[in-house]
């Protein structure tokens, strides 16, 4: 099991490291509300992760792998919500000159609908991306319960819940270094410039997601 572990683990580590929405939502979400709002999101995004895991291992995924329709419906859904996330990003305002930090985490909170609409944002985003899917069809079967010698085996439990710290862990290193510049970044043109930015990189994604196939 520990060599299988460890293998599983620095998978994780580059998967959760690479460039995609999730990682491109907690730098969004550090530079306009700080760390702190950046975490909201990474919850999500790891409860999203859970949910996903949990739904591959209980045979949902392969439902959905054999059913061309319902991996459709569900990639649409996800460029849709890329899209969506565009149009957010392209029409946020800056904060307002001359306002405090306080003042301006504020407003931007209320913008974004506080914590709670990140983290839904982020569960959101995460449940309705196929990548993540086929990364749990491809990998938890090959590391938990159920595939390969039993002691090679790695727990259900202990694979998603290494995803998820993995995730965590990450994002928030990630939320870290963008919420240290923001004092730079959130200046009225960095602002304006990184939301346009960030609406192109959300299509992009999108794009990218219309061409994905089992």
């Amino acid at each position: 099991m520990h060599n299988t572990y460890w293998i599983f683990l620095v998978m994780v580590v580059f998967t959760v490291a690479s460039p995609g929405p999730g990682v491109l939502m907690t730098l969004d979400n550090a530079i306009a509300g700080g760390w702190r709002a950046a975490m909201h999101g990474v919850l999500g995004l790891a409860i999203g992760a859970a949910v996903m895991a949990g739904l591959s291992a209980a045979g949902i995924g392969l439902l959905v792998r054999s059913s061309p329709t319902l991996f459709l419906l569900l990639k649409y859904c996800g460029v849709g919500y890329l899209f969506y996330l565009a149009y957010k990003a392209w029409r946020r305002a800056p904060a307002p000159p001359g306002g405090n930090g306080a003042d301006a985490t504020a407003g931007e909170a209320q913008r974004g609908g506080g914590g709670r609409g990140r983290l839904l944002r982020g569960a959101l985003l995460q449940t309705s991306n196929p990548k993540a899917l086929l990364f749990f069809l491809s990998v938890l079967p090959q590391v938990a319960n159920g595939a390969g010698p039993a002691q090679q085996q790695v727990p259900l439990a202990l694979a998603i819940a290494t995803y998820c710290m993995v995730l965590i862990a990450i994002h928030g290193l990630y939320a870290g270094l963008a919420a240290s510049a923001r004092t730079w970044l959130s200046r009225p043109g960095s602002v304006r410039a990184l939301s346009r930015l960030s609406a192109l990189v959300f299509c992009a994604f999108g794009v990218t997601m219309l061409s994905l196939k089992f």
